[in-house]
């Protein structure tokens, strides 16, 4: 369902302890441009499908654009103002547009405020993707400003620890370029591809491997997730493209996939911990139509509303 209309109006919440009220997502129609990749048009079809009923009982509502300040603090002044003014795009589709500029601060602006949502209520998460390689100072990888990273930072105001899990078929190097001396954030990146790979410095807080035989995927989800025991926030990028149809690693079924996101969810809620999740990265390089796209990507939302 949609919350007044996407004009973000909230009403009374409740503690993370007590009966949880419905899953709130972040969307508008800002986070979507039409004819552009599956980065920035994706979205729209889980929305339409949320609103359906077929994710269970979510409301949609909108959130604030994120601010050339907040960017600032997680990439450098050049980095985004050169975003705002240059006439470059990151997403390999032409000049920028205003939409496109628009449809990034959204989505950014997002993951922002899924996190104020999960301190309240225990969960929440924003139909977001286009995070994990943006950089300190590059965009990189259909990634121009990292959402993950600015979603940290505001977990950060209110708790001690932070975990990022990333189990996007891609590495998050950019989260780690950004991220990775925080000595208040873990990181753990599931991969089963090597773009964008980084090279963990503090084994302690951080957790990568590179997944090389599909039967042992869900066991290396549960290592990681063992590895961020100690957090007090967990931060989820839930990319569907590791699925073998949608550019990911063959023999890493739908059933797999509904699994992990089913591991992940009870591994929060049995801590007590706020979650959160973005949609990530999900595409049509196997064959998959859009929707087909759409419909792995709410499976990450039923999981969060279940």
């Amino acid at each position: 369902m949609t919350r007044g209309g996407f004009d973000g109006v909230a009403g009374c919440r409740h503690n993370i302890l007590m009966p949880q009220p419905p899953l709130t997502v972040y969307y508008s129609p800002a986070y979507v441009v039409e004819g552009k990749s599956e980065t920035v048009t994706k979205s729209k079809l889980v929305a339409e499908m949320i609103e359906a009923g077929n994710a269970g009982e979510v409301w949609l509502e909108a959130p604030k654009l994120a601010t050339r300040q907040e960017l600032e603090s997680i990439h450098t002044s050049e980095h985004v103002r050169s975003t705002f003014e240059d006439k470059g795009s990151f997403l390999e589709v032409g000049p920028w547009s205003q939409p496109l500029l628009d449809s990034i601060l959204a989505s950014t602006g997002g993951m922002r405020d899924a996190v104020k949502e999960a301190l309240k209520n225990g969960r929440s998460g924003s139909l977001s993707s286009g995070l994990h390689h943006a950089r300190k100072n590059s965009g990189n990888g259909f990634c121009q400003f990292n959402g993950l990273a600015l979603a940290a930072l505001e977990a950060l105001k209110k708790v001690k620890t932070v975990g990022i899990l990333d189990l996007d078929a891609h590495a998050g190097g950019g989260t780690f370029d950004i991220l990775g001396d925080h000595k208040q954030v873990y990181l753990a990146d599931v991969t089963v591809n090597s773009f964008d790979s980084w090279e963990p410095s503090d084994p302690a807080r951080h957790f990568y491997v590179e997944v090389d035989n599909p039967k042992g995927y869900l066991g290396h989800v549960e290592d990681a997730l063992h590895s961020l025991e100690r957090v007090d926030f967990l931060i989820y990028n839930a990319g569907m493209d590791t699925y073998e149809k949608a550019g990911g690693m063959k023999g890493i079924t739908k059933e797999m996939i509904r699994k992990r996101e089913k591991l992940v969810v009870h591994w929060a809620r049995a801590r007590k911990i706020p979650h959160i999740f973005a949609l990530a990265g999900g595409y049509k390089w196997g064959g998959l139509t859009l929707e087909q796209v759409a419909e792995l990507h709410l499976e990450t939302v039923k999981a969060f509303a279940a």
